[in-house]
């Protein structure tokens, strides 16, 4: 049965299904960003071990211009993660938001159509009572002139 909710109720459901597109969307780009920043701190370990095995001068020198970079790359990189930690909690509580406003909607269109069943329920018995009221009377009738006879 339609309601007068049913296109409130499409809407809200469009909303919900992009906003869990979008989550899904910025927990991937989470993923890769903290899986980055897993792969810079391995290469730095592997980069410290194999630079504290050669001492030679020239290797400090350059091992320093790498971890300073690297360094700077993971500070960026946990900058992005909150950043994005941060956005992906915000969708997710309006995910909770408008599921919530659907749910309502979904409730007043249950309502509705409970009220309307109700409505029709009644005006059948209303009927059914009337037909019984016609035929009892009819009987009466017929009885009453039978016993006029």
């Amino acid at each position: 049965m339609k309601t007068p909710y049913d296109a409130a109720l499409r809407v809200q459901r469009r909303e919900i299904d992009e906003m869990s597109v979008a989550i899904s969307r910025e927990a991937g780009v989470l993923a890769a960003v903290e899986q980055a920043h897993a792969d810079t701190r391995d290469a730095m370990r592997r980069e410290a071990d194999l630079a504290g095995k050669d001492v030679t001068e020239s290797l400090v020198i350059a091992s320093h211009g790498y971890f300073a970079r690297k360094r700077d790359e993971r500070r960026q990189l946990t900058g992005l993660q909150a950043e994005l930690s941060r956005k992906l909690e915000a969708l997710r509580a309006e995910a909770v938001e408008a599921f919530g406003t659907f749910r309502t909607i979904e409730s007043a269109a249950d309502a509705f159509r409970q009220e309307a069943e109700r409505v029709q329920a009644n005006a059948e018995q209303a009927g059914i009572d009337d037909l019984a009221a016609v035929a009892f009377l009819k009987a009466r009738r017929a009885a009453r002139r039978g016993d006029e006879a």
